[in-house]
């Protein structure tokens, strides 16, 4: 693993300063404990502080640059940043939701009643397209690299929705999962995912490397910064013990047709 530039940086720029970490502390407004933790690389602070940093030592960019370096040698490489490239190179995907079906795993009449009530503004023939390229996804990742689906999300994504779109997207869930590759948790009505807020995605690469991405309402983000992965992936595990098992989930879908 390459060493971290940022951390002798800073440690430096401070002496060059003639400044002590209690004095850069309170020019940077935080505690000498916090410029201690960051000079031994213990922890990284966030880019306002960096910026902060930057110019109470007069290193005019040279910090930032050294921050922004670490977070790409130690982040995603390029290509890993892309959220389609990432599903066509995962072996394994990890869904997470604490609302609706993963996009990956809607049926038609749900993508377009989330289309709908999302206000996407799209009508007829947009919508359709729409639709149509969501269901479509999963069909492609099958055909190019069959990545395995672990998904977890509450029942109550198919129980508050109209009869006929509940009826329709819990027989493709279970369509999928008899095809063998794809496996339904579902979280108890009554309970719970508690710490996830929004979708989470975790993919398995074939070469072993992981990626962390989240959905929110103006889209999808990717976490280029690795050093979360351990608590986001833990956020997985939390919710699986949450959710039934793979056959009593399936048993509730059934039960749902």
């Amino acid at each position: 693993m390459t060493a971290k530039q940022f951390p002798a940086r800073l440690a430096k720029a401070r002496e060059l300063a003639g400044l002590t970490q209690r004095q850069l502390a309170a020019r940077a407004g935080t505690s000498s404990a916090s410029v201690s933790r960051w000079e031994a690389g213990k922890t990284t602070p966030q880019r306002d502080n960096v910026q902060i940093l930057d110019d109470a030592v007069k290193a005019y960019g040279a910090l930032l640059k050294a921050w922004v370096g670490d977070r790409e040698g130690a982040g995603l490489p390029a290509y890993m940043r892309d959220l389609v490239r990432l599903e066509e190179l995962a072996r394994l995907i990890e869904l997470v939701s604490p609302l609706l079906i993963p996009g990956l795993l809607q049926s038609p009449s749900y993508a377009r009643l989330i289309f709908e009530e999302s206000l996407m503004g799209e009508t007829g023939a947009d919508l359709d397209e729409l639709v149509a390229l969501r269901c479509g996804r999963y069909e492609k990742l099958r055909s190019d690299n069959d990545p395995k689906v672990v998904a977890v999300f509450p029942e109550t994504a198919l129980t508050l929705v109209p009869e006929a779109v509940r009826v329709e997207q819990a027989r493709h869930l279970v369509e999928l999962t008899d095809a063998g590759r794809v496996r339904i948790h579902l979280v108890p009505s009554g309970s719970l995912l508690l710490g996830v807020t929004s979708m989470l995605l975790v993919f398995h690469m074939h070469d072993g490397g992981t990626a962390v991405s989240s959905d929110h309402v103006d889209g999808n983000v990717v976490y280029a910064d690795s050093d979360g992965y351990a608590r986001l992936q833990g956020l997985v595990k939390q919710a699986l013990g949450a959710a039934l098992p793979a056959g009593q989930s399936r048993k509730v879908l059934e039960e749902l047709l």
